[in-house]
């Protein structure tokens, strides 16, 4: 199973989301995307704003439907149904600089808010987080990322980045996003969390290069290759 998270920039659904076809993602998350023009079988679309929004895109034999959000929770956390050769809750994540809860606050605040998803299903959190445990001074010590990361630890979720390179959080030596598309100002700010259970069977993560992306985004898509079957 291949899970890939990429923030497109903006820009039409139909121009962007083509430039992850040939990363084949069974579960795509592609956030700051346009409202697709026409309803599509395999495509989830969440947003107040038809320009820039979170799409989940599913490849067979995946299948994806939404499930109940909770009124609190801020933008955007977002639980997904995923069935196929194996099943599990997707959040799709992009967070926002909205206070309240700006940014991993909002992250955190979902994980809390989500508990009985967390406790009755397996669980996976996918996208554009905009956060680092470099930031963590800048956010409440309850809520920053290194919260976070011990929240779903204590969920036996952890980042799917970091356990196949062996990296901490806050070290990365790769980046997923580069400030006005500036190859100096480079940060890891997109994430996979996956259950803890699935580590042995992660095959591969890769994250696109600055060279081959910024043309269409600020972002580079992380990519999560797991093998899944039916007993994980």
């Amino acid at each position: 199973m291949r899970l890939v998270t990429w923030n497109a920039c903006r820009g039409q659904f139909e121009r962007k989301s083509p430039f992850l076809d040939h990363l084949h993602a069974d579960i795509a998350v592609i956030q700051e995307i346009a409202q697709p023009k026409e309803s599509l079988p395999n495509v989830l679309w969440f947003g107040t704003d038809p320009n820039q929004g979170v799409a989940v895109i599913a490849s067979k034999p995946y299948s994806i439907a939404p499930l109940p959000q909770h009124d609190e929770v801020p933008s955007y956390v977002i639980p997904v149904s995923v069935e196929g050769p194996f099943s599990f809750v997707l959040f799709a994540v992009w967070t926002l600089g909205l206070k309240p809860f700006p940014y991993v606050c909002a992250a955190s605040t979902a994980i809390d808010l989500y508990d009985d998803l967390f406790q009755q299903r397996v669980v996976v959190m996918l996208g554009d987080f905009n956060s680092n445990a470099k930031w963590d001074k800048e956010h409440p010590a309850s809520l920053n990322h290194s919260a976070m990361v011990s929240r779903l630890k204590r969920h036996g979720l952890i980042s799917g980045y970091h356990t196949f390179r062996s990296e901490e959080h806050g070290e990365e030596s790769l980046h997923t996003f580069h400030l006005h598309r500036n190859e100096q100002k480079k940060y890891h700010i997109d994430f996979c969390f996956i259950p803890e259970s699935w580590a042995p069977r992660i095959r591969h993560v890769d994250i696109g290069s600055f060279a081959a992306w910024k043309t269409c985004s600020d972002h580079q898509p992380l990519l999560v290759d797991i093998d899944i079957d039916a007993d994980a």
